[in-house]
């Protein structure tokens, strides 16, 4: 096995392993997304004004899921990142010879196994407390919530190289989830948007992710239809784990 690819293995144990030691994190990364869920659930179905709207909500759960997960896996990568930074783990990483590369993409590895187990929580309770047969919308639907997941990890680490401690993390928070939140599509649709704001919104990985959420769930499109769209989503992934690779100091 090349040297690059076991250091990258160990990376992704690691975490792993400091992930299960932790319950704390385990409660806000496993716990907490489903607890927003049943929130979401209690909102469409309690709140009048979503009722006099008729707002289709079972097309709209599963996208709002997927940005649940966008956000928590932001914030929870990022905060732990600069944690393992202040530690000195990092730099400790770095003096025995790990790669920058190794350590990005290992971190990543290691935190998408705890996304994926988030994705199936998910994209399960969304689709069982609203009631929704997903058939063979379920592989996309998840795929995409995952892929959404790991680009949001990605970010995470790339951010984390330039705070060195959780508060500066927190000013990122509303600078990142608000605007996107509101020009991905999940709130307005990108066609009623100016075209400098839809310029915006095309910068923006989980606006691709709603597109294919949105057009699964709403739109009655195909997967096929929307490959594009999550082809884009996975082109931003690859390009944040690069950016974050050369982030990473050589020293710490």
């Amino acid at each position: 096995m090349p040297e690059g690819l076991r250091d990258m293995l160990r990376v992704a144990r690691r975490v792993v392993r400091q992930t299960l030691r932790d319950p704390r994190f385990l409660v806000l990364s496993l716990v907490v997304p489903v607890l927003l869920v049943l929130l979401l659930k209690g909102i469409f179905e309690g709140v009048p004004a979503f009722r006099a709207l008729r707002v289709p909500i079972d097309d709209y759960a599963l996208p709002a899921g997927g940005f649940m997960v966008f956000f928590l896996a932001y914030i929870l990568s990022t905060l732990v990142l600069v944690r393992e930074r202040r530690d000195g783990t990092l730099g400790r990483m770095l003096a025995v010879g790990y790669s920058r590369g190794a350590i990005t993409v290992g971190f990543v590895l290691g935190y998408g196994a705890l996304a994926l187990v988030q994705t199936a929580l998910v994209v399960g309770a969304t689709s069982w407390l609203f009631g929704i047969d997903l058939g063979p919308r379920l592989l996309p639907v998840s795929l995409t919530t995952f892929a959404l997941s790991m680009v949001s990890i990605a970010m995470g680490v790339f951010v984390s190289a330039a705070a060195r401690t959780e508060g500066q993390v927190f000013p990122t928070v509303p600078l990142l989830i608000v605007p996107t939140l509101l020009l991905c599509g999940l709130v307005l649709p990108l066609d009623q948007l100016p075209a400098y704001l839809r310029v915006i919104a095309h910068l923006l990985p989980p606006t691709y992710a709603e597109n294919v959420l949105l057009g699964l769930m709403h739109r009655g499109h195909a997967f096929a239809d929307e490959l594009p769209s999550f082809l884009a989503l996975l082109g931003f992934g690859v390009a944040l784990v690069a950016a974050a690779s050369v982030s990473v100091r050589t020293r710490e």
